[in-house]
């Protein structure tokens, strides 16, 4: 299937839109494996992404860091809405990985507790 631009803006701007839902901010949060283990989550700004030349997501992280809950190896993220509730779902990796959700500084994929959690930059999706 191909799209066009316009088509992928518009698309990726409904998510956005949907994800800002909610009394708080949006997250992504990180799991050992879908249904697996929380270790923690990343809070994004309100709006929680801006749409790129190219129609794409970038996600706009929140000013303040978020620490990790739990030590562990991420594989599974999910993309909240401000009302806590999934609106999307993928696979984790590091910043060289294919993945949709990549963590910045990450080269085994190990998570500390304690650590600051952060998301490659610029972190594009759609």
């Amino acid at each position: 299937m191909t799209i066009s631009t316009a088509h992928r803006a518009a698309r990726n701007q409904a998510s956005i839109d949907l994800a800002d839902v909610g009394p708080g901010p949006s997250v992504i949060k990180l799991y050992t494996a879908a249904g697996g283990t929380l270790l923690g989550q990343r809070t994004l700004a309100k709006p929680c992404g801006t749409i790129t030349a190219d129609g794409r997501i970038q996600l706009l992280p929140s000013a303040t860091n978020d620490l990790v809950q739990v030590t562990g190896t991420p594989a599974w993220g999910e993309w909240c809405n401000g009302a806590g509730v999934p609106i999307w779902g993928a696979e984790v990796t590091n910043e060289a990985g294919a993945g949709p959700i990549r963590l910045q500084g990450t080269e085994t994929m190990i998570i500390y507790e304690g650590g600051v959690l952060l998301l490659s930059s610029p972190a594009l999706l759609g």
